[in-house]
């Protein structure tokens, strides 16, 4: 097969090419096509062994086209990439064999391609995707790659098939593209709905019903503002009537959403292309037994305190949506898991819309009405250094915070690990402040480690652990001066050497599984996210 280098072909929709297909490249366009399309700069430097574009047996060169429409040089990070096949009948195309490509394609790759038989180093570069034919009045088909994840931005990538046989490269946008809202809902693995989804992001979003569809073959509904009305105006919801048929056995079929919402309108903002499937069955949440403290609060139980309320979930995921006291939370939670609503106002009567949803969908509504306390100290196990760079246990610390809004007073607190109980000295903590409990032997200044600044204040103790804080792990509690539990870190993420185990932010909640992750240690200070760690 011979190939050679792009040509800038004029984009209308009755363009055709007279050369053999074997030379005749694939024609790229966005759905709005504009004449004499530039061919990206990036394409031009191509080796000759490089492919640009080849298409099979037909009388007229596949057309490619990217919804939302975008140039082939700047495509959004979630696309599809739709390829007219002029001609080509049914039974000469297989979806199967409709890839997409991390990185640009050579006459070796479509080889492999062409033939199905893929090498490990061009199989590692596939992206997961699905693909579907669709007719039009034309007769012509329409072969549509939906990638099962947002596309790199700056990457290029290629998409081709082997049957019939073409291929072509596009280049994601480096910057520029619609913000793209993660997908919480059905939860991952477990999903047990076609017809009910939610992606959130960090903005509000102006109201809006519009018309979406699953693809391919999937439920017809609506994309809508919130989780459910009035809850979550940073979420998007679908909400669909279940599909008459279906285009695969349910326990294979794979759904995706709508690449765009709010297209051409400021808030645009892209959907996380993760596939809907029937993952599991209907998950019952079964209502756990709440404490003396504690209130009902649908399948969950509450406790009230004063700038917080404390939830704990039913042991099914569940994804709960609050709204009222200055709230709007949508949270995805794993069965079992802990959060906290904050902050509420303290001393205060509140009254919070609550909204429990299943895994296949299904919604509860509830209200908890309450009488929030009066402001409280909040002091919690913030950071952890059990592998120091220096000497050990001398150099190892655990930090505490005061997240509360009063004075704490440490007479009688203790941190235990699983070998016993460390007394801490009868001190305050001011609200807002952080404190290190320290061996007796530690070196503010070691040169090894990063140093708190002068005015944190070091808790010293005769012995931090039973035998020091271990390396590999341990849990910790912090307890008041009454042995109850107020604070505790678990054994993992293992840090390595030179790294602490860190809570993402002071009310993450106590037993969840994102609460804390491993960081460069920043002893007196804010837990700074999002570091680079090697």
């Amino acid at each position: 097969m011979t190939h050679r280098r792009p040509t800038r072909p004029s984009c209308t929709p009755c363009a055709r090419y007279t050369l053999p297909l074997a030379l005749a490249p694939l024609v790229a366009c966005p759905l709005s096509c504009a004449p004499e399309l530039a061919v990206p700069a990036h394409l031009d430097e191509l080796d000759e062994d490089e492919v640009t574009g080849t298409a099979g047996e037909t009388d007229a060169a596949p057309e490619l086209q990217i919804e939302p429409a975008a140039p082939p040089d700047t495509a959004p990070p979630v696309l599809r990439l739709r390829v007219r096949l002029p001609g080509a009948p049914a039974a000469s195309v297989d979806p199967a064999r409709a890839l997409i490509i991390h990185g640009k394609l050579g006459a070796a790759h479509i080889r492999q391609i062409e033939q199905g038989e893929l090498s490990k180093a061009l199989s590692e570069r596939v992206v997961p995707s699905i693909a579907w034919l669709n007719d039009t009045p034309s007769g012509d088909l329409w072969l549509t790659v939906a990638p099962l994840a947002p596309l790199a931005p700056g990457e290029t990538y290629a998409v081709a098939s082997g049957s019939p046989s073409f291929s072509h490269h596009i280049q994601i946008a480096a910057e520029g593209s619609p913000p793209v809202l993660p997908r919480l809902w059905p939860p991952l693995d477990a999903g047990a709905s076609l017809t009910f989804g939610v992606w959130c992001g960090d903005a509000p979003l102006p109201e809006m019903v519009a018309p979406a569809q699953l693809a391919p073959g999937g439920p017809a509904g609506e994309l809508r503002r919130g989780a459910v009305d009035g809850i979550g105006a940073h979420c998007l919801r679908f909400e669909g009537a279940p599909a008459p048929t279906a285009p695969m056995p349910a326990d294979e079929l794979r759904l995706v959403g709508p690449p765009v919402a709010l297209e051409g309108e400021p808030e645009s903002v892209s959907l996380d292309p993760r596939p809907f499937a029937l993952e599991s069955g209907p998950l019952p949440a079964v209502a756990v037994a709440c404490a003396l403290d504690e209130v009902p609060l649908g399948p969950g139980c509450a406790q009230v305190a004063d700038d917080r309320i404390h939830v704990r979930s039913a042991a099914a995921p569940l994804l709960w949506a609050v709204a009222g006291a200055g709230l709007d939370e949508v949270l995805a939670l794993a069965p079992g898991e802990p959060f906290v609503l904050a902050p509420v106002p303290p001393l205060t009567p509140v009254e919070l819309a609550v909204a429990i949803i299943d895994n296949a969908g299904r919604v509860e509504r509830r209200t908890l009405s309450a009488m929030t306390r009066a402001p409280m100290p909040h002091v919690i196990i913030n950071e952890v250094l059990a592998n120091p760079v220096g000497a050990e246990p001398a150099q190892e610390w655990v930090e505490l915070y005061n997240d509360g809004e009063v004075t704490a007073d440490l007479t009688g607190y203790v941190l235990a690990d699983v070998g016993g109980e460390t007394e801490l000295p009868p001190i305050s903590l001011e609200a807002g402040a952080y404190a290190l409990v320290v061996n007796e032997g530690y070196v503010s200044e070691d040169e090894l480690d990063p140093p708190a600044p002068p005015e944190t204040l070091l808790l010293r103790v005769p012995k931090l652990g039973s035998h020091g804080l271990s390396n590999s792990g341990e849990p910790l509690k912090l307890k008041d001066g009454g042995g109850a539990v107020v604070s505790r870190s678990p054994a993992s993420p293992e840090p390595r050497a030179g790294m602490s185990l860190a809570r993402v932010r002071p009310r993450a909640a106590d037993g969840s599984a994102g609460s804390f992750v491993t960081l460069w240690p920043t002893p007196g200070r804010v837990n700074i996210m999002n570091q680079e760690i090697p």
